[in-house]
């Protein structure tokens, strides 16, 4: 690991842990959304429905610093899912 890339995990983990992300919300203020929150499959992807809502049990990171949510025990990358939309965010990154 590069030194720019363990800098960036230190910056990162100052800031947010594996029980939380940071949202803008639709006021466009900055909001802590904790784990467990709710996320909806936008591809399809073994083990999970296209469409179908599933609880987010932590964000983590892999070896290429791609964020990943754990859903039922399995890491899965970000981009496959929309947030659903939580009193005062906006409903879909």
């Amino acid at each position: 690991m590069s030194e720019k890339e363990r800098q960036y995990i230190l910056d990162l983990f100052s800031i947010v842990g594996t029980d939380s992300i940071l949202i803008i919300g639709r006021t466009g203020q900055l909001k802590r959304l904790r784990c467990p929150f709710t996320v909806v499959c936008k591809v399809h992807t073994p083990h999970l429905e296209f469409g179908s809502p599933y609880s987010v049990t932590a964000v983590k990171m892999t070896l290429r610093l791609e964020h990943v949510y754990i859903i039922k025990g399995r890491a899965y990358f970000i981009w496959y899912f929309a947030i659903v939309d939580q009193p005062g965010t906006s409903a879909h990154f």
